[in-house]
């Protein structure tokens, strides 16, 4: 029994996928990472949180998940498969010498080294089925016909690329023009082989077989004979020449790959943004693989040290310098500004100049306040959260519901915005309509589709962008107010945000400057972290020097003087500051790390900017300083403030635990505590910031919070692409029970200053 056992462990293991498979692991384990990465994407296991396994479960096309789009999906997944063929062949094919020795090579080799992408393929088609029925809900016949297309995508692939691998991929009588008599051994060494006596571990001790059960031609099993007789240079000749074949290959598909990238800004080629991410872990395999080809084990010697070559060239010249830029800004050489500890505290803060913005800024209050028809109106402030598309459609979704409630009236209290990310982008977006419906090009505002013209995918021209040209290099520009940008994935955000919303934001910062004055629109205030130092720059349309006069404050108890808010208009004055893409500006507050590249200001050294939310996600910073420096207008003129948080996260979550750790989340906890409990920690702190103002001014205020995510387990990924289900979400999520009492207290707050309750003027 024991030797029958061990007879079908030594067939298992002289099978060639399976033997493929232990080398995989044995020599090949890099790539194997790639599969990894894969199959925990697909399963949601890595990503969940910003919605990654989504990409792939339902892939959009031109706006739409379906068999066009799991197609695609299926094309790039062959194309990875294939590159995965290349580069195992390249690595491992030499250590099974009677590869050489059979027809057609490579493609023998690729049926027998297909176990982990079969695998994969089956396990993504049972998780694709059930995420379409559980999440979009779909009939079993829609998702087979997704399936079909996607398996087709695979195969097209293969196929296409075996028409290239066919004619060129040469065996061992090929090569030479010799046949098989002229390679036979005078004496056979099958038999000894097979019948010398050995202990019965010592199969399992053997780096490899003399003979091998591989699947050859149609899919029958076939039994390799010995290549001992065979010389082994010729044996390595075929295989050097069918690595040159297949290097040629993979060229060529990069090159392709690289020069869709000329066409991003048409339609027709944002691929569903997983194509994007296969397309990128093909590039890099097919790359490494070409590398290999060349020189051998001197590959990954040569790729670190081409690393330390770029990054010293980097540091010393311009090149390799992606720049991203704020399209609009001036970036000529005499325009640059210093940016040095020394102009920082050389910068005109004089009290002429804070008190010239702080009186500029009361006649923005009181146009505003003359705009809300009321004597003493509440003055609300909008505090909105990053959180990428989820945050932007929701913010939307408060403000469209608010206004709706209140016939349109609510809006006109809302005096200045603040926050980060994509709350801001979805407040920006509230704002220009409001500025539409005032040109009269705009019906209502309030009309279903802006909500979904706000939650539409941002996700696949930007992952398209880097998949093709802005991982590598960058080969084109775009001429915006006479200046040349080099076009990389935050121009194809910015330019996907405007198509997205029919035109809106299509403007600079300027543009915004007389609309906020006039009290007509809120004024908003932006605020970036510059990565240089961990300072911000209030970035807005008008200026705010006023914000900085607490600084001042410091010295009077002896502390050492900070600046730690830098404002736009005043310290880029020379760079054009107003004309300014207005969506440079949101992606500055907006740049979510990695996805999005840091913008480099107009300075020397270059300033870096990126999301306002690593320093304050909600805007309370902001509002603290704002309602601190204007507490005298705001006590004579209005009735109180409103502080208005709209969050896509309650700060404690119903249903949220805590639970024992083992050994391994014990090691990882220093560093996962500082990533998990980062929003949490910024509670903390601005809550007692808040609190600590509150109690030193001398009017009312109130704080009234809308959560978008409440329970523990209700998760809507953080991401700039979203699910049918996951919009839905959000739409409803305004009806909760919380968020049903924060719109009844924030109206009966509201009640005097309605239009109704208010006569001449007075108050009834």
């Amino acid at each position: 029994m024991i030797q029958k056992v061990l007879n079908l462990l030594n067939a298992i293991r002289a099978f060639f996928p399976i033997n493929l498979l232990f080398a995989q692991v044995k020599y090949n384990i890099i790539v194997l990472f790639y599969w990894i990465f894969l199959f925990a994407v697909v399963n949601s296991q890595l990503g969940n949180g910003i919605g990654l396994p989504y990409l792939f479960l339902s892939p959009e096309y031109l706006g739409a998940s379906g068999g066009i789009s799991f197609l695609l999906l299926g094309v790039s997944i062959g194309g990875f498969i294939m590159a995965f063929h290349i580069y195992s062949y390249i690595q491992i094919g030499p250590k099974y010498p009677f590869i050489a020795t059979l027809s057609r090579p490579f493609y023998k080799f690729s049926v027998n080294n297909s176990l982990i992408p079969l695998i994969f393929v089956v396990n993504l088609c049972v998780n694709i089925y059930n995420f379409q029925i559980s999440q979009e809900y779909l009939e079993d016949v829609k998702v087979i016909y997704q399936l079909l297309s996607l398996i087709s995508g695979v195969i097209l692939f293969i196929l296409f690329s075996l028409l290239y691998f066919f004619p060129t991929n040469k065996d061992l009588f090929s090569i030479t023009g010799k046949n098989k008599a002229h390679f036979q051994a005078k004496t056979s060494n099958i038999k000894a082989t097979l019948h010398k006596k050995q202990t019965w571990y010592e199969p399992f001790m053997k780096s490899s077989f003399d003979r091998y059960y591989y699947i050859g031609s149609r899919f029958k099993i076939k039994q390799s004979r010995s290549s001992a007789h065979y010389d082994m240079n010729v044996l390595n000749k075929v295989f050097s020449q069918n690595h040159i074949n297949a290097s040629v290959f993979e060229i060529l598909l990069v090159v392709s790959y690289i020069s869709i990238g000329f066409f991003r800004d048409y339609d027709f080629f944002q691929v569903p943004a997983s194509v994007s991410v296969m397309m990128i872990l093909t590039i890099v395999i097919m790359l490494i693989s070409a590398l290999f080809s060349w020189f051998k084990a001197w590959t990954y010697p040569i790729i670190i040290a081409s690393f330390v070559l770029v990054n010293l060239i980097s540091t010393k010249t311009d090149f390799f310098q992606f720049k991203s830029f704020a399209f609009g800004l001036s970036y000529q050489k005499e325009d640059l500004a210093k940016y040095t500890k020394a102009s920082l505290y050389a910068m005109d803060y004089s009290d002429t100049a804070i008190q010239n913005d702080y009186e500029n800024y009361v006649k923005t209050l009181e146009n505003w306040k003359l705009n809300s028809g009321t004597k003493k109106p509440k003055l609300v402030i909008l505090n909105t959260s990053g959180g990428g598309l989820r945050s932007a459609m929701w913010t939307f979704r408060v403000l469209q519901e608010l206004d709706g409630i209140t016939d349109n009236e609510f809006s006109k209290h809302i005096q200045m915005i603040t926050g980060a990310s994509g709350g801001m982008i979805g407040a920006a977006y509230y704002r220009d309509l409001l500025i539409e419906e005032l040109n009269d090009s705009l019906v209502s505002r309030l009309d279903k589709k802006h909500l979904d013209n706000i939650s539409k995918d941002l996700l696949n021209r930007l992952s398209f962008s880097i998949s093709t040209n802005d991982l590598f290099f960058r080969y084109q520009t775009v001429k915006i107010n006479d200046h040349y940008y080099s076009k990389d994935r935050g121009y194809a955000f910015e330019q996907e945000l405007i198509s997205n919303l029919e035109g809106a934001f299509d403007h600079t910062l300027g543009y915004y400057t007389d609309f906020e004055r006039s009290g007509t629109v809120p004024t908003m205030i932006f605020t970036p972290t510059i990565v240089n130092d961990g300072r911000r720059l209030l970035v807005s349309a008008q200026h705010h020097g006023y914000l900085q006069a607490t600084d001042q404050l410091d010295e009077r108890v002896g502390l050492e003087p900070q600046i730690e808010n830098i404002e736009y208009l005043k310290y880029f004055k020379d760079n054009e500051p107003d004309q300014v893409n207005f969506t440079s500006v949101l992606r500055m507050s907006a740049t979510f790390p990695y996805i999005m590249p840091m913008i480099t200001m107009p300075s020397q050294p270059g300033m870096q900017v990126m999301d306002a939310g690593i320093r304050d996600n909600y805007g309370t910073k902001t509002t603290v300083r704002y309602l601190i420096a204007l507490r005298k207008w705001i006590a004579e003129n209005t009735s109180g403030v409103v502080i208005l948080k709209v969050r896509d996260t309650k700060k404690t979550l119903i249903g949220e635990k805590y639970e024992d750790i083992g050994l391994f989340e014990r090691l990882l906890l220093p560093f996962g505590n500082m990533y998990g409990n980062f929003p949490r920690v910024q509670d903390f702190n601005q809550d007692e910031l808040l609190s600590t103002a509150v109690r030193s001014i001398n009017y009312p205020i109130e704080v009234v919070t809308f959560n978008l995510r409440e329970n523990f387990k209700d998760k809507i990924s953080l991401s700039w692409h979203l699910t049918q289900k996951e919009k839905q979400k959000i739409k409803n999520a305004v009806y909760s029970d919380e968020n049903s009492k924060s719109v009844q207290r924030l109206l009966n707050i509201l009640r005097f200053e309605t239009k109704e309750n208010i006569k001449d003027g007075k108050e009834k």
